[in-house]
């Protein structure tokens, strides 16, 4: 039963993988060629060598939704890696508490910025030639480099400040301490021996 979250997790995120696959595409997913002539297909290509876009809806409805899930299982998933690496049995249950409820609001920082960075360009859809800025780009972008890029520096900041109490704590550090002294003491016996 220990391991049943990480079975979970990684059935939900291969249920995500397989949703992307079996999703149907529309033909000009990834682009058709530029309405500009001279530049899709320039003097001498025997190909289209220059794509766009489009708009958004045309390219991505299908998948927004697995897209989404696929992104929230992940940072789900990330977010349990970097817990499993603490140690709180040797904590004070004070500072133990008050270091998983950072954790917990950062995770939720986290997913909260990919659900409102997917909502607000899901959003812009309806007016994709009109974007809306949150300094000085669209609001997604800025979303993406502040939220997606920005949050997990507190993941950091989290490390950093509670090392010595729950990566590497003072009673683990004596213990390996204490392991290592033992070892080096059988490894120098056979000498003292003959």
């Amino acid at each position: 039963m220990k391991y049943a979250p990480v079975i979970v997790l990684l059935s939900f995120l291969w249920g995500a993988v397989y949703w992307i696959f079996v999703t149907d595409h529309p033909p000009d997913a990834l682009g058709y060629p530029h309405v500009r002539a001279e530049l899709a297909q320039p003097e001498g290509a025997s190909s289209p060598v220059m794509y766009q876009g489009g708009i958004g809806r045309d390219r991505h409805i299908q998948v927004s939704g697995a897209g989404l899930f696929f992104g929230l299982v992940t940072f789900v998933g990330f977010s349990m890696l970097i817990a499993w690496g603490c140690r709180t049995r040797n904590a004070r249950e004070e500072i133990a508490a008050f270091y998983w409820n950072l954790m917990v609001m950062v995770s939720i920082l986290f997913m909260a910025a990919l659900i409102t960075m997917c909502t607000v360009y899901q959003s812009s859809w309806d007016s994709p030639f009109e974007p809306h800025y949150l300094g000085a780009f669209p609001f997604g972008t800025t979303l993406m480099f502040l939220g997606i890029c920005g949050v997990p520096v507190g993941f950091i900041a989290l490390y950093v400040l509670f090392y010595r109490e729950f990566i590497l704590p003072k009673k683990s550090q004596t213990r390996f301490e204490e392991l290592v002294a033992a070892r080096q003491a059988r490894a120098n016996q056979p000498e003292l021996d003959s």
